[in-house]
């Protein structure tokens, strides 16, 4: 049997360097891992550029808005003998985040959802400001009036300076797990077909939750209960797991980092953490994913 699923995800969310470090997991065959390749189709060249970008600790270009570099990757579970096939669209984060503030959506991808089995929804953890509390948002809200502003920007004018900190609304300002709950909500109605299906919650730059402590499943519940309480009641549509992944799995700009790092295979700098373990083998969300059609 064969499963497909399709990739999802905000600007900056981890996308582009997960299908690097996968690329070259299952192309290298240099460590064992659950899936193997058995074929593609897209731009070989694109694939290329973004892994040899990973391999070497270079920042993954990011997916732009224009150029042909769809990428589609036949797998196999070597255990099972399970067949699934991951798309990967041509779509820039801010794709997805026009299908939010416009109710815009490009047709491949309705197309694409409309024959998937599962989704690989990416969330990025660097998510500080979305964790606000009211009391924190309140106090960067600008002056309520010209002479407060004023007392703020020492200004003479009053009037020039409260308007300088004013700033209209606008749906490009919704917190990131509000736009996360639209996405996936609008899956559940046209022009998508709405229907059950599996969606693996990546949260991507997993290294930085270090030290916190939380399972990935805790961390989506206490930094965005919005997401985790929506995957919750709508059982009936989304059968969910959590996974935290780090697929740089160093930060760049740590430089004596990258140096220890670097002695490794590059497919052990890899962490996945779910809910069946820890593991270098960045196909253990995917294997759940292709599971349903055992």
């Amino acid at each position: 049997m064969n499963a497909n699923f399709v990739i999802m995800g905000l600007p900056a969310s981890g996308k582009t360097t997960f299908l690097a470090a996968l690329w070259h997991l299952i192309e290298s065959e240099e460590t064992g891992c659950r899936l193997s390749l058995c074929g593609y189709s897209g731009e070989l060249t694109h694939l290329n550029r973004i892994t040899e970008a990973w391999r070497t600790f270079k920042k993954v270009p990011r997916t732009s808005h224009v150029g042909d570099t769809n990428v589609t990757i036949n797998l196999r579970d070597n255990q099972t003998g399970v067949s699934g096939t991951a798309f990967f669209p041509d779509l820039a984060g801010e794709v997805f985040d026009l299908q939010v503030e416009e109710r815009r959506c490009r047709s491949e991808l309705i197309e694409e959802v409309a024959s998937d089995d599962g989704i690989l929804f990416f969330i990025n953890a660097d998510v500080q400001d979305d964790t606000l509390s009211v009391v924190d948002l309140n106090a960067r809200l600008p002056p309520q009036d010209s002479e407060e502003a004023n007392t703020v920007s020492g200004s003479v004018d009053g009037d020039a300076s409260a308007a300088s900190f004013q700033r209209e609304w606008e749906p490009k300002l919704l917190p990131l797990q509000v736009k996360v709950v639209q996405i996936l909500s609008d899956l559940m109605r046209p022009p998508f077909r709405p229907r059950r299906r599996r969606i693996a919650v990546l949260i991507s730059a997993w290294d930085l939750t270090r030290d916190m402590g939380f399972e990935p499943s805790q961390w989506l519940g206490a930094h965005m209960p919005l997401v985790d309480q929506f995957l919750k009641a709508n059982v009936s549509t989304f059968e969910s797991r959590t996974y935290g992944v780090s697929a740089q799995g160093v930060n760049l700009e740590d430089a004596p980092a990258v140096d220890a790092i670097a002695k490794r295979l590059p497919s052990n700098r890899v962490q996945v953490v779910g809910p069946e373990g820890e593991s270098h083998d960045l196909t253990m969300p995917i294997v759940w994913l292709m599971s349903s059609n055992e």
